[in-house]
């Protein structure tokens, strides 16, 4: 267990979080910094990672978040970070485990451990942290689910000029690695190896017609049946991740949700480049109110 409580350590106390198959997943938990009555506790807000990035990726961010006065958790899936148990090779962790499994055991801890009612607690993903998200039943119990840079990995959404690249890699690259290194090398561009079974889901539902959702083996109602209010913000210059078709394309798999979509443009905000990891950057906290203006007009008065 890797959890760390960095601050008011007497108040809150560490999450132990076990998964319904027996996985223990790391987590770090950064308490809310209720200083004065502007500041009080306002919520719990847990932030699902993207594809392979460990739970330090969004530190900056989450500290951002606990001095606005919020409980913040993040974590490591099954097979990543500090929630790795072995060797990459080694690891069956399979890309909807992240989702049914993890996700799942990570919402319903953070519920009993902080003894929070669920119209407290705010979900906030990047990238396939946000898009597997409804593969948690937890999540039908959140009111509020953020999506940054998240969108489906169906190719044919991308801007032609990354075709020769997607279709590189899934068909050719990908089948190369796993079938002779039996998992995906960070070195090759994902920053940290995948296992097996994570990198097959994600090549496979990237080739189907609909992503995910083409997958018989899954249970896909959770998106439908989500009723709460989701927030989604997309970066125009993310071409290689989540571009705008992407976005779009996972937002109209939430029929029954109260959807908010901005797409935001580097220039905007005096910036040269955002692209798909630039949100979550110190150097450019100056995009983070964004996500504090949309949580005060939205958040339950406690």
């Amino acid at each position: 267990m890797h959890a760390i409580l960095y601050q008011n350590q007497a108040r809150l106390p560490m999450m132990n979080i076990i998964c319904a198959d027996g996985r223990q997943l790391a987590n770090t938990l950064f308490p809310h910094q209720a200083t004065d009555q502007a500041t009080k506790r306002r919520g719990v807000i847990v932030i699902n990672s993207a594809t392979g990035v460990p739970q330090g990726f969004y530190r900056h961010l989450a500290l951002h978040l606990s001095h606005n006065g919020y409980d913040v958790l993040t974590w490591d899936a099954r097979g990543i970070g500090a929630s790795q148990s072995g060797h990459a090779k080694q690891e069956t962790a399979r890309m909807r485990d992240w989702g049914q499994l993890d996700m799942d055991a990570v919402l319903r801890s953070t519920v009993s451990t902080l003894a929070v009612p669920w119209e407290q607690v705010t979900v906030l993903g990047h990238s396939s942290g946000g898009h597997l998200a409804a593969l948690a039943p937890a999540l039908q119990h959140v009111p509020r689910l953020i999506l940054l840079a998240s969108g489906t990995c169906n190719w044919r959404l991308y801007p032609r000029g990354q075709w020769p690249r997607m279709l590189f890699a899934w068909h050719l690259l990908t089948p190369l690695f796993l079938h002779g290194l039996g998992y995906f090398p960070g070195k090759a561009g994902v920053g940290h190896d995948l296992p097996r079974g994570v990198a097959w889901d994600w090549r496979n539902w990237s080739l189907a017609d609909d992503y995910l959702f083409s997958d018989k083996g899954i249970d896909t109602a959770g998106y439908t049946n989500y009723s709460g209010k989701i927030f989604s913000l997309s970066f125009a210059d993310d071409h290689g991740f989540s571009p705008p078709g992407t976005v779009r394309d996972l937002l109209d798999h939430f029929p029954r949700a109260e959807k908010l979509h901005r797409e935001i443009r580097p220039v905007e905000h005096g910036l040269k480049s955002i692209g798909h990891f630039g949100f979550f950057k110190r150097d450019n906290q100056g995009l983070w109110p964004l996500l504090d203006t949309w949580l005060s007009s939205e958040e339950t008065v406690k």
